[in-house]
């Protein structure tokens, strides 16, 4: 039994991979609210930190149709998100979006998604 465990072992030993995890490269992603989604944009704002705490999304907000006129999000016109993210690939993406609550809440437009390589060429602190 010893034996077939230490060839089973030295089997796994010898298929294992030894590439290196596939890098990981920024996306800019932009994404339309459905039309009256806003109490549910409202609602899920919270769930964006998860992401941000994993370090998938690197920096984001919200796109709007005009410049708000005071700071009262419930009067905004949303048009829809956008963000960074970080990931092996636009595939790798769109999988995470399908998984994230302002789609299976119904607020993005999945289907009307934008997402592009990003190079970062400056970044700064909102004030």
């Amino acid at each position: 039994m010893a034996s077939r465990i230490a060839a089973t072992a030295k089997h796994l030993v010898r298929t294992m991979s030894t590439q290196a995890a596939p890098a990981k490269f920024e996306f800019l992603v932009i994404v339309p609210d459905k039309p009256g989604t806003l109490q549910k944009r409202l609602e899920h704002l919270a769930a964006a930190k998860t992401h941000v705490e994993a370090g998938t999304y690197r920096m984001g907000g919200a796109v709007l149709n005009s410049v708000p006129k005071g700071a009262d999000p419930s009067t905004f016109d949303f048009h829809g998100s956008s963000f960074v993210a970080l990931a092996e690939s636009k595939e790798a993406v769109l999988e995470q979006l399908k998984d994230d609550v302002y789609v299976t809440s119904g607020v993005w437009d999945l289907e009307k998604a934008q997402v592009f390589p990003f190079l970062c060429a400056f970044r700064t602190a909102k004030e």
